[in-house]
């Protein structure tokens, strides 16, 4: 299988053995560009703490899809698992996570995954998929945006 720009992927269920291959690529999404008011240590508390929430108690319907290279390395993954819609409270897909190895990024990879995450999401017959992103990180707002995904709300934060 490729992703967008012919690059070789394959994607597969991740195991407990890439645990530490997603626990390692924590570092990376706590660096994402953030709201000025919230230091780098309060982003890798943050992570940290989402990190052992979403994998500590796997719920039912999760999944966790990693995208690898021909030789077997992997290049990134995403997590996704049950939600509910906010408005009218019906069980949506939601994306919990997505991450890439510096390497990997450019590459279609992400679409890639992306792409998954919406079959798995229609195969569960889910008429929403939503996710969190921080307004700041402009890239990867820009790339849910290509994709199809809107602005539903925005959260607004005044420091004191």
């Amino acid at each position: 299988m490729e992703s967008t720009n012919g690059t070789p992927v394959a994607l597969r269920d991740a195991t407990p053995q890439d645990r530490a291959f997603i626990d390692g690529l924590s570092p990376r999404l706590a660096g994402v560009p953030h709201p000025p008011w919230h230091d780098d240590r309060a982003m890798e508390g943050f992570q940290d703490r989402y990190m052992a929430t979403t994998f500590g108690d796997i719920e039912e319907g999760a999944r966790t899809v990693l995208a690898c290279a021909p030789d077997g390395r992997r290049l990134g993954y995403v997590h996704m698992r049950p939600g509910t819609d906010g408005v009218t409270n019906e069980p949506c897909g939601y994306v919990s996570l997505l991450a890439l190895i510096s390497e990997a990024e450019g590459q279609g990879i992400a679409h890639r995954l992306m792409q998954e995450t919406e079959a798995w999401a229609r195969g569960r017959g889910y008429r929403l998929l939503s996710l969190d992103v921080f307004a700041h990180n402009r890239h990867a707002v820009e790339f849910y945006h290509r994709r199809g995904f809107v602005t539903e709300s925005l959260r607004l934060v005044k420091p004191l």
